[in-house]
């Protein structure tokens, strides 16, 4: 449940700090006072997205955080998402700035939007009016009544949505294979071109890059020959002194004063190990000038060899590694299509069985929407009898229709609401009146509503008045008696039956407009009732009618209490 909502910045709220209890609490105020304000602000802490038009004026960020209290169950799946150790005690803190950005912490914790908004799942529920409009639409029937089929009808969903989705996959490629027959021709031509010529080049990786280096190496062959043959007589052969004559004397001077010194031992070691190097590098020098000469004709293959390596990254890709990789895939597109009439005959063969198998799929949905659809219309009818709509016949309708992801069903909701009618379509019956409590008596079948979750309503009681109004709120009433409930509302029926009773009101100070949100006393509550029935200056009459409203709805509470204990 929610335990204390603070706001900060938000629209025409400059900030507010709401203690909520358990049990039925109401919202009350004038149109644009800003009670549509404190929805959007628990919205943020619910994961909804928000726009940075919701700051304040003037102000450059603005903030809400929350404090909830949540059962065992929704504190481990809470954990789970957060990887954290379960704690019954949830803060959400949400900042919104001018620039975009969101700061967003759970427990502390930083969160994603998409995470926050897992997280809110299992601790509020909002409804609003927008839910008396997806009643009226029939494509969200379907998604109401296997909402209440629970988890056995979503198991059987997903399993229709896993054989659908194949069926469409297999079905899919089929028509492709077909339709593309002469495409397949003209790029299997294609493809026995591209893939004989690279077979033909035989190439491998590297290859390009030695004969690179080959080419620099005939290219410029009399100078390598040249120098390579002056370094070593200047290293070795030379008849005048050269670099190993004058190194070995150096080293025979100084191993005849060795002995006397460590370090002039150390260096002389040094030298002689650079000796031999020299003379080994001389000689492996005194090769390779040998065998320096240019070859024309091993110049000229490097030459074509390189023009076709060239010509390939041109068509194929940039490097040899990508040349390759293309002759892989053009060999593996090859196969696909040389073995297309193979694949076109085994698809055949399992479209055949997935047809039978998303049919056995989708009778076994049927099967259990029309279960649930029976049980739905008892559990709806019940709710709206104690609605004052006892006479209203519910009727859950579930006809045949094409497959789709959802099975093979059209599911709608029929009403009558006067005795010896026929049954229509809800969108055809319904006055906003009887839509608030329809829909109220079904949210209330689907919910199952969890003691430590707060179930918000949102001016659901529109165009609702007498004894309806009373009915819905004895309703929410009896929903709070283990639950949290939070309604906004502006019928005196129904805040007089508020366990606490908050008042939202717009000020102006010093040229800028403010809400305030105070929890009113017994005194206060009795006005605030009075206007709403009145809906002008409150006079001494409608005070006393007010405080009986009020007295009477404590009586029907406590009787409220006694039944649902």
């Amino acid at each position: 449940m929610l335990k204390h909502l603070s706001i900060k910045n938000v629209a025409v709220i400059e900030a507010a700090e709401i203690d909520f209890d358990r049990g039925f609490s109401v919202l009350t105020g004038e149109t644009g006072a800003g009670k549509s304000i404190i929805i959007d602000a628990i919205n943020m802490l619910k994961g909804e997205r928000a726009s940075k038009n919701m700051i304040r004026a003037g102000e450059t960020k603005a903030r809400v955080d929350g404090e909830f209290e949540t059962d065992n169950i929704s504190a481990e799946k809470i954990a789970d998402i957060l990887g954290t150790e379960a704690e019954s005690q949830i803060i959400i803190s949400r900042e919104m700035n001018s620039d975009g950005k969101n700061t967003i912490r759970v427990n502390g914790i930083p969160v994603n939007l998409s995470m926050l908004k897992m997280i809110g799942e299992y601790l509020v529920n909002i409804h609003g009016q927008h839910d008396n409009t997806s009643l009226l639409s029939v494509k969200s029937h379907i998604g109401f009544l296997d909402s209440f089929g629970g988890e056995k009808t979503a198991e059987l969903l997903r399993c229709y949505g896993s054989i659908n989705s194949e069926y469409h996959r297999c079905k899919d490629e089929l028509e492709q294979i077909n339709t593309d027959e002469q495409e397949n021709l003209r790029k299997k031509d294609m493809l026995t071109f591209q893939t004989d010529e690279l077979m033909a080049a035989n190439l491998r990786i590297g290859e390009d890059e030695e004969l690179e280096r080959r080419k620099l190496e005939l290219d410029n062959a009399s100078k390598i020959s040249e120098n390579t043959s002056v370094a070593y007589d200047m290293l070795y052969g030379s008849d005048e002194g050269t670099t190993h004559d004058l190194l070995w004397s150096a080293i025979k001077k100084l191993e005849e004063i060795s002995d006397f010194s460590e370090d002039i031992s150390a260096i002389c070691e040094a030298l002689r190990d650079a000796g031999y190097a020299i003379d080994e590098q001389a000689r492996e020098l005194k090769g390779y000038s040998d065998h320096v000469f240019y070859n024309e004709e091993e110049a000229n293959e490097i030459e074509e060899r390189l023009e076709l390596i060239y010509t390939l990254k041109r068509k194929y890709g940039n490097t040899i590694a990508d040349i390759l990789s293309f002759y892989e895939e053009a060999l593996a597109e090859l196969g696909k299509i040389e073995t297309s009439g193979e694949r076109a005959a085994e698809l055949e063969a399992v479209l055949t069985k997935l047809d039978a198998d998303r049919k056995t799929a989708a009778n076994a949905l049927t099967e259990q929407r029309t279960k649930c659809a029976r049980e739905l219309e008892q559990r709806v009818q019940r709710q709206l009898a104690d609605l004052n709509m006892a006479k209203v016949e519910f009727e859950v309708v579930i006809q045949n229709a094409e497959y789709s992801s959802l099975g093979a069903d059209n599911v709608e909701f029929m009403i009558c609401t006067n005795v010896g009618e026929q049954k229509k379509p809800l969108a055809q019956i319904a006055s906003g009146g009887e839509l608030s409590r329809i829909m109220l008596a079904i949210k209330n079948v689907l919910a199952g509503y969890d003691t430590d979750k707060t179930v918000i309503f949102d001016e659901i009681d529109t165009g609702v008045s007498g004894n309806a109004a009373q009915k819905i709120g004895e309703k929410l009433f009896s929903m709070s008696v283990k639950s949290q409930v939070l309604c906004i509302t502006h019928l005196p029926q129904i805040s007089a039956l508020a366990d606490t009773h908050y008042l939202i009101k717009k000020n102006v100070a010093e040229g800028r407009t403010l809400t305030q949100v105070t929890a009113l006393d017994k005194n206060g509550r009795i006005e605030e009732v009075a206007r709403t029935l009145t809906g002008a200056e409150v006079s001494v009459i409608a005070r006393e009618n007010a405080r009986q409203l009020i007295e009477e709805a404590e009586v029907i509470k406590e009787l409220i209490k006694k039944q649902t204990n």
